[in-house]
């Protein structure tokens, strides 16, 4: 389907569902997306969803099982995952490169509690993953050794995001609106910002562009963007969600573009091109064709709570979002705003 919101395609699935992620393919044209189900009364799932713009937008999916139902996912190339299960084990995973079957684990990270959520750093070449266990806190996985580096005892921890560059940089937050960054190599926070919502923190995500910029989405359904340098106010606030925000990201090529999507069903694509790497670089002569700040679309799709949203690797302009109902949505960035970025 396409209109002024630029093209959707729906992906749905009888089965509820939690997580999803991007995954790295060589192939330009192709975006690849995987989710996992929760597996509540038949074995988990992760069903592989390739949008190939080669093929009339076609999408074509591939369907693995998994021993338990799945909780949280992170992208480990585009064969292999970090898996939390709903039993909160985590593993390393890979998946059949020839057509469906079920997935075999590579690794299990032996560790106490239960998880609810891995986060692998962005740099493929760092082969770090953070797993977040609730009432206990963040721990550091070395995997190319599948070794426990570090631990940092946080028994209010909600999420964490790694740094886009750094290794030894963490960002946290709790359940009480505060968010932490810590320096790994002194186990110290380097920043605190006590009180940046009211109310647990969801998501976070740094700036691919400006680490030194941190989103945040809270419970108090406000959106913000926080310089760490000076972190005593945010640098922007948007409240365009009636409820929790559950996951947030920027776009990895375009920074001023910032997904979010919440509770309330809705996804929105929010512009923040005052506080973005694109600023310094604005050439526009005409104001009408210049990107401003504020919600560029709001994309009502789904019927249930959105838990997960992402952009994809290979397509800066392609991204996708996840209900609890297993419904599957991919959405392009309106011809429009596209086009103010680039021209």
């Amino acid at each position: 389907m396409t209109d002024a919101r630029g093209t959707s395609h729906v992906y749905g699935i009888d089965r509820h569902t939690l997580c999803l992620t991007s995954l790295p393919t060589t192939n330009s044209t192709h975006s690849l997306f995987a989710l996992g189900t929760l597996g509540v009364h038949e074995p988990g799932e992760i069903h592989i969803v390739n949008l190939n713009t080669d093929d009339d937008e076609v999408l074509h999916n591939t369907v693995f099982t998994h021993t338990t139902g799945i909780r949280s996912l992170s992208a480990w190339g585009e064969h292999e995952l970090m898996v939390v299960s709903t039993e909160g084990t985590v593993e390393l995973v890979a998946l059949p490169q020839e057509g469906e079957g079920e997935t075999w684990v590579v690794a299990k990270l032996e560790q106490p509690g239960r998880a609810n959520r891995v986060v692998c750093h962005p740099q493929a070449a760092i082969k770090q993953a953070a797993v977040v266990t609730p009432g206990a806190g963040i721990s550091v996985w070395d995997m190319a050794r599948v070794l426990c580096t570090q631990s940092l005892a946080l028994d209010d921890v909600e999420t964490s995001a790694w740094h886009p560059t750094a290794s030894s940089i963490l960002a946290t937050s709790d359940t009480h609106g505060g968010l932490r960054t810590w320096d790994l190599r002194t186990a110290t926070a380097s920043v605190s910002i006590d009180c940046a919502h009211a109310g647990r923190i969801r998501a976070l995500d740094y700036n691919p562009n400006l680490p030194y910029h941190l989103a945040s989405g809270g419970s108090d359904g406000v959106l913000r963007i926080w310089d760490l340098r000076q972190p005593l106010a945010p640098l922007i606030s948007a409240s365009n969600h009636t409820h929790w925000i559950c996951a947030l990201h920027y776009n990895p090529f375009h920074d001023q573009l910032i997904l979010s999507a919440g509770s309330d069903a809705l996804v929105n694509l929010e512009s923040a091109v005052s506080v973005s790497s694109a600023r310094a670089a604005d050439t526009h002569s005409d104001d009408s064709m210049r990107p401003t700040d504020g919600l560029v679309m709001q994309y009502d799709d789904h019927e249930s709570s959105v838990y997960a949203i992402q952009w994809s690797a290979t397509d800066p302009w392609v991204f996708a979002s996840l209900s609890f109902d297993g419904r599957l949505v991919i959405n392009t960035v309106p011809r429009e705003e596209k086009y103010k970025i680039l021209l």
